[in-house]
């Protein structure tokens, strides 16, 4: 009996031992827990329109730290399809803030458990950015009403027509560098008279300013400055239309922006009477 009793005795004392140095399968499992506290896992996830459904580009995604929670983990934004990810993410509280121009910004609380990756669908709701209204003003040009006349004169007669656009996109400096584009004109120096226009065969037109014929073409860079036209009508002899009169050279008709408001340059009726004054001038002096 006592010998049975030691035997006992010895494997009680084993199991003991065996306890001890060996824990059982539940304090294994929850050893094993405790250490899986600690360890950080994904937060993944879609934003997506709340209303179609479709993914939504270059999101901001923020993992702000939740209350009593330690720092975030901060800003991802997402890639064409809408996704996103935050790697290594510790468990905890915290708040999901996505953000996007054009819709209304999102704000949840997530609770990030140990061990367990999360994945998360982010609606976002349209919210229309308001703006500064937008304020038309419309400038109407003042168009004198000779303008018709070389409109409807430009649309079936033969001729050369310039603008004042065409004239402000050539920057020209002086009149007679205009007529220098006219097919069959030509532009020589004088030192008497400075530029004198020829047409073909050599004579000089006539010159009309404002519906009045002049009284010489001569001089023509001093009377009419290319800031001060609005329009231009060349004609090769009988081409001239019957309200021009008629001329075997030819007719140079100018229209000067007359009337119109803004600052002025000066009459040009006073500015041919000086021109004239000197080219008689010049004339008589040469005689």
């Amino acid at each position: 009996m006592r010998t049975l009793r030691a035997i006992a005795v010895l494997l009680f004392l084993a199991a003991g031992w065996a306890i001890v140095r060996h824990p059982t399968g539940v304090h294994a499992q929850e050893q094993a827990r405790e250490r899986s506290l600690d360890v950080p896992v994904s937060v993944q996830g879609l934003v997506v329109d709340q209303a179609i459904r479709a993914p939504l580009e270059y999101a901001a995604v923020s993992l702000a730290p939740g209350p009593g929670e330690g720092a975030g983990l901060g800003t991802r934004i997402t890639d064409e399809e809408g996704y996103f990810v935050f790697d290594r993410v510790p468990p905890g509280t915290y708040t999901l803030v996505v953000t996007l121009l054009g819709y209304r910004e999102r704000r949840d609380t997530l609770r990030v458990e140990p061990g367990e990756n999360l994945d998360v669908l982010v609606p976002l709701s349209v919210d229309p950015v308001p703006l500064e209204p937008i304020v038309v003003e419309v400038r109407r040009r003042f168009v004198p009403i000779f303008m018709e006349g070389f409109e409807e004169r430009r649309r079936i007669r033969s001729g050369t027509f310039f603008t004042r656009e065409d004239l402000a996109m050539r920057g020209l400096f002086r009149f007679s560098d205009l007529l220098r584009m006219v097919p069959g004109a030509r532009v020589t120096s004088s030192s008497r008279f400075g530029p004198v226009v020829t047409l073909r065969g050599g004579c000089r037109p006539q010159l009309w300013v404002d519906g009045i014929r002049t009284v010489t073409s001569l001089g023509m860079d001093d009377i009419l400055p290319p800031m001060d036209v609005e329009a231009v009508e060349v004609y090769h002899g009988v081409q001239t239309p019957a309200e021009f009169g008629s001329d075997a050279c030819g007719t140079i008709v100018v229209w000067t922006r007359r009337g119109e408001p803004g600052p002025a340059t000066g009459s040009f009726w006073k500015r041919l009477v000086v021109a004239v004054g000197f080219v008689t001038l010049a004339i008589l002096l040469t005689r």
